[in-house]
């Protein structure tokens, strides 16, 4: 292990050492903007490289000549935009490439062309907002991260068709997916990939009558009214569904594909009993979760394939349906659409709930009472309902909640109280209320909040200390009534930012405006 972190370096060259043994070499947070041809000659036995937090912005053609060996190359936290066909030349080795964090708007379609050998590959959290055809052709990857980017749809023919022939893990969480016909290649190709393979969640952003619903959850006639599902298909070279049992996914989705959050995204996938390490905090369910190891290896079985039926009973309130998580024993909680005025009328309680959907139901209000034992939940969905008063400390009783939505509710008004115990929080979803409100350091007790969407609400401006004591790395504040935002108190509280939305707000372009153009530049 050759530590070379925070050591200001600006080129490689200033490597003058060669190793003549297998190394991992570390290489982060120095400032090195700009990766140049050969810069890696005299490094030809790195199996690992870490660039992580270096404001990398470049990465000339043949940058990574001469390493032949390296297995695990790692950009995160960086501000590369562009993936070319020549950036990866050389690493013809390579196992797994994380790239998450950076600012990547473009992939050309042969990027990956020549790392036949690539297994996993993290792209969270950039602003990537489509992927060309023909990718993923010539690798076969088992795990990919596309959470938090910019996709709204993924074709079948080129794309979806070289994915999953060993895929064990994909997550597409965040993404602002439309779902009309054009979905509909991607919810066949969940019809169609193994049943063992972990899928995230895929949440509809558009048409409106769809925001927040699971897509797996609406029926293609939904999607695609006005054509038959023959019809879709042939229009969007999609084959025909095989009747062959084994390649058909269960007739509900199972509940291990949604609940396995195993995240690639800021963890690194170690063979040894090494614990992981992270790049920036750990993130869990969306999002990185609880320790899961799972770098496969060559004789290991798919993780949920073990069980075939529940080895404890389920507890389940009446009127929803639950599942069951193979690998940890946790529930998932579906109360959707079931016209539930209050959270008190879920009973039974379940056991070990790991997730509790509520969204689209009659709910007003939300007491402090309501999750007394709900404390394993790693996600709480209540969007769509019609809250208006959230107590003081409702959430106190959930230290494990990663996920929180409470959009398209009546909400008028954010207070810290309504937030205690809520200090694993990495995902807050606020859009689509009344929000007028924002008391000063409204979020200082979720200092692990990563993404926060307040956009269409009635926001005018933003208190001081509004963002204080979170690291924050997505903001949509997108159509509210803001004329303008100011920099200091709130905006430089932003440390950790990589996308913020600001778009369709009424900006009163004069001097006031000065500060906020100078911080986004």
């Amino acid at each position: 292990h050759i530590h070379c972190d925070n050591k200001g370096f600006i080129n490689i060259s200033q490597i003058t050492e060669s190793w003549s043994r297998p190394f991992k070499l570390y290489l982060q947070r120095n400032s090195m903007r700009k990766l140049y041809t050969n810069s890696f000659l005299h490094l030809n036995n790195a199996v690992s490289i870490n660039l992580g937090n270096n404001a990398l912005q470049d990465i000339q053609t043949g940058a990574f000549n001469g390493l032949r060996v390296l297995k695990r190359l790692y950009l995160h936290e960086n501000k590369l935009d562009i993936f070319r066909n020549d950036t990866f030349l050389g690493l013809e080795s390579l196992e797994y490439l994380q790239a998450d964090y950076n600012v990547i708007k473009r992939i050309e379609s042969g990027a990956f062309r020549n790392l036949s050998k690539l297994r996993v590959l993290i792209l969270n959290d950039n602003l990537i907002p489509m992927l060309p055809t023909n990718l993923f052709k010539s690798v076969s990857l088992t795990h990919l991260d596309l959470r938090g980017n910019r996709l709204k749809v993924l074709s079948y023919r080129g794309m979806l068709d070289h994915i999953g022939r060993s895929l064990m893990e994909i997550q597409l969480e965040e993404n602002p997916w439309n779902c009309t016909c054009e979905i509909v290649q991607l919810k066949s190709w969940l019809e169609r990939i193994p049943y063992t393979a972990l899928v995230g969640d895929i949440t509809c952003e558009t048409p409106f009558h769809f925001h927040g619903k699971d897509l797996r959850e609406i029926k293609r006639s939904k999607l695609c009214p006005m054509l038959s599902d023959s019809e879709v298909e042939a229009s969007l070279g999609i084959p025909q569904l095989s009747s062959s049992k084994e390649n058909a996914w269960p007739t509900k989705p199972s509940s291990m594909l949604s609940s396995f959050h195993f995240t690639a995204s800021s963890v690194e996938y170690k063979t040894s009993n090494k614990q992981p390490k992270p790049t920036k905090q750990p993130r869990a369910p969306r999002p990185p979760p609880t320790p899961r190891g799972l770098y496969p290896g060559p004789n290991q079985p798919p993780v949920a394939a073990y069980q075939t039926r529940p080895p404890i009973p389920i507890i389940c309130p009446t009127g929803c349906s639950c599942s069951l998580h193979i690998n940890d024993l946790g529930l998932t909680v579906n109360c959707k659409e079931r016209g539930f005025h209050n959270i008190s009328e879920l009973l039974p309680r379940p056991l070990n709930a790991k997730k509790l959907y509520l969204s689209g139901n009659l709910i007003q209000k939300i007491y402090r009472s309501d999750f007394w034992n709900f404390s394993s939940l790693d996600l709480l969905h209540l969007g769509n309902n019609r809250i208006s008063y959230v107590q003081d400390g409702a959430f106190i009783n959930l230290p494990n909640l990663k996920s929180l939505y409470l959009n398209g509710n009546d909400i008028e008004r954010l207070t810290p109280g309504m937030f205690r115990g809520l200090q694993s929080l990495h995902y807050l979803y606020f859009e689509y209320n009344l929000i007028r409100e924002i008391q000063p350091a409204a979020f200082s007790l979720m200092p692990n909040l990563k993404l926060l969407f307040l956009n269409d609400n009635l926001l005018r401006t933003l208190p001081t200390d509004a963002f204080a004591g979170t690291s924050l790395a997505r903001l949509n504040l997108r159509n509210n009534h803001f004329l303008a935002l100011p920099v200091a108190g709130v905006l430089e509280h932003l440390h950790a930012i990589v996308q913020i939305d600001l778009k369709l707000n009424p900006w009163d372009c004069t001097c006031e405006l000065v500060p906020l153009k100078q911080w986004l530049e």
